[in-house]
C-alpha cells in the first residue's frame, strides 16, 4: 500500500484548506472567489496493472468519524458522468457540495490531479501475480514487496471481514492450543493455512464438508478455522446461488472459504457450486459492450458444514453426484467423536462450554495467524515449497500403508487433498504459530482420512459401490413384481412393466431396464464394475450383455446378475 508522505500539488483552480478542498469560481464584478467543494480528499498515486493498462486513481478520504479510507478508482469509471465515482466516495464518508457545478468540479479535480507516485493494481486478493512476492489482504494490507492496491468497482463484502484483532500470541494460546487433541480442529486450522500454498505448489482447491447433527460443534470448528484469516463474520452461508458464490470465492482467493449449512442452497445449484469452487473459475460473461469479460479466478480451500451430505442435497433435485464432486469436497462425520466434533475439552465441563470458550476466543483474537503464515512463507519460500512437497509425499506413503491403498484414483486425490492440509499444519507448527507437537497435523489428517474411507465403505472407487448399490436396491424393490419366472409351471402370476426374468438365483435384466437402473451414470461402466465384483456373468469375448436363454421368447440381450448381490449392502 502507498504510504503518504506529503500531498501532491493540487491542479490549478483548487486549494487544500484545514476544512477541505475549495474550488475557484468567478464571482461578481470579475472577482475570484473560493467556495468549499468537499471534505478531505487526496489522490495518493496513479495505479496501473503490470502491463501498463487498467489505470486508475488511488484516493484517500477521511470520514466524519476521523477514519481513513483508501479506494483505487478504475479510470474507466470516469467515462460517464461520474455518478459511480461520487457514490463510492459518498459511501466512504466524503462530504460533497451540492449542485451540478460541484459534481463536475469533483470529477475534474480527480482526473487532473497527477501525483508522481505509482502503484501496481490487483483485481483479486491473495497472491498478486505468479512471482509470489506480494500477498494482498482484504483490508488492504500487503504482505511482501511492492506498492499494490486492489482496484475494482466494488470491494466484496466478504473481503472487508479479513481484518485482524488481538495478537498472534493471544491467538496461539487461546485458539490454536485448544486444538491439541482435537483432530477435526487441527485439520480445520491446517486447511485454513493451506490456502496460500495452492498457487505456489500449482494445486487445485477443494476442501472438507463437516457433516453431522445440529449443535454438535461443526460451526465452532469452522469459526476456529476462520479466525486464521479474519473476524467471525468471515463465516459465510451456503444460502446463495452458484453465481452469487463467485464473488465470495474470488474475495477469498488464496485463503479460506467457510460455508455454513449446506441445506440452505438449492439441490439444483449444489453440485455446480462444488465443482466451481474447487475448479477455481467462474462463468464467462459479456461486459457492457458485449465483448467477453475475463472470468473470475481463485484457488481456495473450502470448509463446509451441514446436517446432510452433498449427495443428499443433490438428490433433492433428482441429481446424482459425480465421483469428482465427492473428492473435491470430502464428506467427514463431525458428530461421532466423544463430544460431538471434539475429543479433548481442555478442562471444560462439556462440549457446549468448550464451544463457548472458543467462540469468545475467536471473537477476540483473529486475522493474525494467516498473515504471519504468509510472511513466514515469503521469508522461506524455496525451502517451504520443498518442505511442503516432501510432507505431501510422506503423507501419501503413510496413508497407503495404514489404509492399504492400491493407487485407486479417488482415494489418491483425497489423500493428496489431506496431504496439503497436513503439510500446511506442519509448516505453521515449525514457524511457531500453533503450539502443536511436530507431526500433530499429519496424525490428525490421517485420522480424518480414515473416517472418510470408512464413511464411503472402503478405499475403492465410489462408482463401484454406487453401481452395485443401484442394482441391489432395484432388485430388492422390484424382484418379485417386475421379474417374470423363466419356468412358469409353478408361478402363473401376471408381471406388469417387466424388468427382466428370474431363474433360481439368477436375474436376467433387460438392456432397457439396465439403462433405467443406471440413469445418470454410465451403464456399460456399471456392468464392468459388477463383473469385477463377481456379481455379473459376462457373454463371450468382451460382451458383458448376453442373449437370454432359449426359453425366453425372442432371446433379447440381458445382463445376468447373481442373487448374491442382494447381500452386498449388508456390511
Amino acid at each position: 500500500m502507498i504510504v503518504k508522505t506529503d500531498f501532491a500539488p493540487l491542479p490549478r483552480g483548487f486549494q487544500l484548506r484545514p476544512n477541505g478542498i475549495f474550488r475557484e469560481v468567478s464571482g461578481s464584478e470579475g472577482k475570484t472567489e473560493w467556495i468549499w467543494l468537499c471534505s478531505h480528499l487526496c489522490v495518493l498515486a496513479l495505479p496501473r496493472d503490470p502491463s501498463g493498462t487498467g489505470w486508475g486513481r488511488l484516493v484517500e478520504v477521511i470520514d466524519p468519524d476521523g477514519r481513513l479510507h483508501c479506494w483505487a478508482i478504475p479510470a474507466r469509471m470516469f467515462a460517464g458522468d461520474g455518478a459511480e465515482v461520487r457514490a463510492g466516495l459518498l459511501d466512504r464518508g466524503i462530504n460533497l457540495a451540492s449542485g451540478r457545478p460541484a459534481r463536475d468540479a469533483l470529477i475534474d479535480l480527480l482526473q487532473r490531479w497527477q501525483p508522481p507516485a505509482r502503484a501496481i493494481t490487483a483485481d483479486r486478493f491473495g497472491w498478486v501475480d505468479e512471482t509470489y512476492k506480494a500477498f494482498l489482504c482484504g483490508d488492504g494490507r500487503v504482505i511482501g514487496a511492492g506498492d499494490v492496491v486492489y482496484q475494482n468497482e466494488n470491494t466484496p463484502v466478504a473481503a472487508t471481514e479479513m481484518t485482524a484483532a488481538g495478537t498472534i500470541e493471544g491467538w496461539r494460546e487461546a485458539v490454536a492450543a485448544q486444538c491439541d487433541g482435537n483432530p477435526l480442529m487441527i485439520v480445520a486450522v491446517s486447511l485454513a493455512f493451506a490456502g496460500p500454498l495452492l498457487e505456489p505448489l500449482e494445486l487445485d482447491g477443494g476442501g472438507i464438508h463437516l457433516r453431522g447433527a445440529s449443535s454438535r460443534g461443526k460451526s465452532t470448528v469452522q469459526r476456529v478455522a476462520v479466525s486464521v484469516w479474519g473476524s467471525p463474520r468471515l463465516l459465510n452461508s451456503w444460502r446463495a446461488t452458484a453465481n452469487g458464490l463467485e464473488g465470495v470465492a474470488a474475495a477469498s482467493n488464496s485463503t479460506l472459504l467457510a460455508l455454513d449449512e449446506l441445506a440452505e442452497i438449492s439441490g439444483r445449484e449444489a453440485g455446480a457450486a462444488a465443482y466451481m469452487l474447487a475448479n477455481g473459475t467462474g462463468k464467462s460473461r459479456a461486459n457492457r459492450t458485449g465483448s467477453a469479460r475475463a472470468a473470475a479466478r481463485w484457488r481456495i480451500m473450502v470448509l463446509s458444514s451441514g446436517e446432510i451430505t452433498l449427495a443428499d442435497k443433490m438428490a433433492e433435485a433428482g441429481a446424482r453426484p459425480a465421483a469428482g464432486q465427492a473428492v473435491r469436497l470430502l464428506d467427514v462425520a463431525a458428530d461421532s467423536r466423544e463430544h460431538g466434533a471434539f475429543d479433548n475439552l481442555h478442562g471444560a465441563c462439556g462440549g457446549a462450554a468448550f464451544a463457548d470458550r472458543l467462540r469468545t476466543a475467536t471473537a477476540t483474537h483473529y486475522g493474525t495467524a494467516g498473515t504471519a503464515f504468509v510472511a513466514a512463507f515469503l521469508d522461506n519460500r524455496d525451502a517451504a515449497t520443498k518442505t511442503a512437497r516432501e510432507a505431501m509425499a510422506s503423507f501419501r506413503n503413510l496413508a497407503a500403508l495404514r489404509f492399504d491403498l492400491k493407487g485407486e484414483g479417488q482415494s489418491v486425490r483425497a489423500t493428496d487433498r489431506l496431504g496439503i492440509i497436513a503439510a500446511a499444519g506442519e509448516l505453521a507448527t515449525a514457524w511457531g504459530l500453533t503450539r502443536w507437537a511436530p507431526g500433530a497435523a499429519i496424525d490428525a489428517a490421517l485420522d480424518v482420512l480414515g473416517g472418510w474411507i470408512e464413511g464411503r465403505g472402503g478405499s475403492g472407487p465410489a462408482e463401484y459401490r454406487e453401481a452395485v448399490e443401484r442394482v441391489r436396491a432395484f432388485l430388492v424393490a422390484h424382484g418379485d413384481a417386475r421379474f417374470e419366472p423363466v419356468t412358469k409351471a409353478s408361478d402363473t402370476r401376471p408381471v406388469n412393466n417387466r424388468a427382466g426374468w428370474r431363474e433360481g438365483p439368477t436375474f436376467y435384466i433387460a438392456a432397457d431396464t439396465w439403462k433405467e437402473i443406471h440413469k445418470g451414470a454410465d451403464p456399460s461402466r456399471a456392468a464392468r464394475y459388477l463383473h469385477d465384483a463377481g456379481f455379473l456373468t459376462p457373454g463371450e469375448g468382451k460382451n458383458l450383455a448376453v442373449k437370454a436363454p432359449r426359453s425366453i421368447e425372442g432371446r433379447p440381450r440381458v445382463y445376468v446378475v447373481n442373487a448374491d448381490i442382494l447381500g452386498a449392502g449388508d456390511d
